[in-house]
């Protein structure tokens, strides 16, 4: 029974030479319908971005000290690994739609929590710290049942593109807060009140267009759902022989189960805690969260969450906000140009040109910064470089889209076998967040420690740390099914299924 269980997978990938052929304008809605849900909670990391001028202004009478200030904006990022470790378990036990249904009520409910704080200044911080715990728990939520629900319903030429929307659709997120930011300035309430109706959209698209993953539903002994499902999602009018054969194979694969008897939660919880500590897990476990460790302490999040403080910090002499929603706009073109050449170029060579190019950028800004704070760059040569320090931002923020940002949540989609991905993703994804958080709430304090060229000096030492990581460890998965890529970190796999070895010829 339990070998059978470990073949669980969902692989729609098969196309029929001469057949009926699956739609791919469904599973672009799909992913277009899905990802919605992500952006509301997205703009969670950019908002303390928007909201800190305003807050930490000396004319405000209810001003937020600096440690109020770095706990306002890190609080998120405290609360988004609970999200990430609840949405597998979410996603495993209720459904793909009910953990995506589930982001948008909780992000809903904060972001007005966070409105009402405008409202109502006198207990400013304290409704300012729940109303941030409840929108980056959402932001932890959203990080995985899109991405997994787009990795089981779309075909293996298409995977590695909707692996990546997730990513674009924070891009978005991002985005919109910056530019509500830069024309609404100081008014957070009102841009917390617009970004509330998001998520509202999201509940419909969610309960009204979104089938659930037909692979979950036979997991669950809902055949005629799946089918019905399936059906849906190749864009078929009826039970024809593809779809017939993707349910068979998704059957065949699911293995047999004996009995209907109903587990206590503690049996659950050490059932999950043996799969997630087989090799086939724990191997592709550990190279995510190593993934994650380095995208969060290279800087490509820091950065999101003080991107005023920090244009201010390197020199940027444009208009703060103008130069965040320039910012905003690279990592959306980055993001959408990444979803199409990832299926192309795979993983491990945009992960690599990403770590290389945030760690030129990183350590040239600071060489410059420390290089002017030496008197080393005479006035008219400053004046000449007027905007190196703002491309050099923009060019980090475009390498590091393309590689660092994405990747490790494109990959919790992929290297977990399925009956335990929801749970692994989620806990990946939470340590990811969880780096987050620390290196968030210690910028304050490495700015006044190492003074500014010295942190940007770090991020690049990080980045660079973590492109040796890559060329050393990360395996290649770009044109695998989901059952070679299980098969590759399970112990027993045989040595000419090397993923690595691949990857590198």
């Amino acid at each position: 029974m339990e070998d059978g269980d470990q073949k669980v997978e969902n692989e729609f990938s098969q196309q029929h030479e001469g057949g009926f052929k699956r739609s791919v304008a469904k599973q672009v809605i799909l992913g277009l319908l899905t990802n919605f849900s992500s952006i509301a909670p997205s703009m969670s990391l950019g908002f303390s971005a928007v909201a800190l001028p305003a807050l930490t202004d000396i004319s405000n009478e209810y001003v937020l000290s600096k440690n109020e200030a770095s706990w306002f904006a890190s609080i998120a990022s405290l609360a988004t690994p609970f999200g990430c470790i609840f949405s597998g378990p979410i996603a495993d036990r209720f459904g793909r739609r009910s953990a995506m249904f589930c982001i948008n009520v909780v992000c809903f409910i904060g972001w007005l929590i966070v409105a009402s704080a405008y409202y109502f200044p006198e207990h400013q911080y304290a409704i300012l710290l729940v109303g941030r715990l409840l929108t980056g728990l959402s932001t932890g939520l959203s990080s995985i049942p899109a991405t997994i629900y787009m990795a089981e319903i779309s075909s293996a030429k298409l995977r590695g593109v909707f692996c990546t929307w997730n990513s674009v659709f924070f891009a978005i997120g991002v985005l919109i807060i910056y530019f509500l930011g830069f024309v609404l300035k100081d008014n957070w309430g009102v841009i917390s009140l617009i970004t509330a109706a998001f998520p509202c959209v999201g509940m419909i698209f969610v309960s009204f267009l979104v089938p659930e993953s037909p692979s979950w539903l036979i997991r669950k002994d809902r055949f005629d759902e799946a089918k019905h499902n399936m059906c849906n999602i190749f864009g078929a009018q009826d039970y024809i022989p593809e779809v017939q054969q993707e349910i068979e194979k998704l059957i065949k694969n699911r293995g047999v189960k004996t009995g209907n008897t109903q587990k206590s939660i503690l049996d659950q919880v050490v059932k999950k805690v043996k799969y997630l500590i087989k090799p086939n897990c724990l191997k592709p476990f550990a190279l995510v969260t190593t993934f994650f460790f380095f995208q969060q302490f290279s800087g490509t999040f820091v950065i999101v969450f003080y991107a005023i403080d920090i244009v201010k910090e390197a020199g940027v002499e444009l208009d703060a906000y103008l130069t965040i929603v320039m910012i905003g706009v690279v990592r959306l073109i980055t993001a959408m140009l990444v979803s199409y050449v990832s299926k192309i170029f795979g993983r491990r060579p945009l992960s690599l040109l990403s770590g290389s190019g945030m760690t030129v950028c990183m350590i040239a800004l600071a060489g410059y910064i420390l290089a002017i704070s030496q008197g080393k760059v005479a006035q008219e040569t400053q004046d000449s470089l007027l905007f190196l320090p703002v491309v050099l931002l923009l060019f980090y923020f475009f390498t590091s889209t393309i590689g660092f940002l994405p990747m490790p949540f494109a990959m919790c989609a992929e290297v977990f076998p399925a009956k335990i991905r929801g749970t692994a993703s989620g806990l990946a994804s939470g340590f990811g967040y969880f780096f987050n958080f620390i290196t968030v709430k210690i910028y304050p304090t490495m700015i006044e420690g190492i003074g500014r060229q010295g942190v940007f000096f770090f991020y690049g030492a990080m980045a660079l740390a973590g492109t040796v990581f890559i060329v050393a460890l990360l395996p290649e998965t770009k044109g695998k099914s989901l059952q070679e890529i299980e098969e590759f970190f399970d112990k027993k796999r045989p040595k000419r299924n090397s993923l690595l070895k691949e990857s590198l010829q």
